[in-house]
């Protein structure tokens, strides 16, 4: 599932990097949740160890109910600029 060796139609060239950005966005996706695991699972109070075989959907859950509870900040709304 590598690059194609010579260039050619360039429908043909999207058609075989397709499955190989599939696959390097769904690996973000998965790290990105495990970090966010990583991070929830502690300010919750929760035991990482217990909670080793979370669905993603679950993860995001227990995100949003923890950001959801959150005191509202004295602060600007607006999220920085970058």
């Amino acid at each position: 599932m590598g690059l194609p060796r010579r260039a050619g139609d360039p429908a043909e060239l999207r058609k075989s990097l397709k499955p190989l950005l599939e696959k390097r966005r769904r690996a973000r996706i998965n790290e990105s949740l495990s970090q966010l695991k990583g991070l929830i699972l502690p300010l919750l109070g929760r035991e990482s160890s217990r909670y080793s075989k979370l669905e993603k959907a679950d993860i995001l859950e227990m995100t949003v109910r923890f950001l959801q509870e959150l005191p509202p900040s004295s602060g600007p709304t607006a999220a920085p600029s970058e």
